[in-house]
């Protein structure tokens, strides 16, 4: 069993990686639609447009704003995992050869 977590470990870290780096991106590009003009300018009757979109720009970066802190919850309960089963092949004995002396 120890065998088969000690292959899942890595990919675990792999993924923690990959979703820190993904939302690290998002919230990235969301911050830049949101501070870049629209395009939409306000003559006669594109004003409620204007608004609509810069509107469900903001409500997409909240969204994503919103996501990003769970996705932090994600990444610490994964490391945490690591440093719990880091921890535990330690006091079993796995990796006491990397122990300082």
């Amino acid at each position: 069993m120890t065998q088969d977590f000690s292959v899942t470990l890595p990919v675990l870290s792999t993924h923690r990686s990959e979703l820190e780096i993904a939302a690290r991106e998002l919230g990235s590009q969301m911050d830049t639609a949101h501070a870049s003009d629209t395009g939409v300018k306000a003559p006669v009757g594109r004003t409620s447009l204007r608004e609509m979109l810069e509107g469900a720009i903001g409500e997409s970066r909240a969204l994503v704003l919103a996501g990003q802190d769970d996705v932090g919850k994600v990444v610490a309960r994964l490391m945490n995992l690591e440093t719990q089963s880091q921890e535990l092949d330690l006091r079993l004995g796995a990796g006491w050869e990397d122990l300082p002396l």
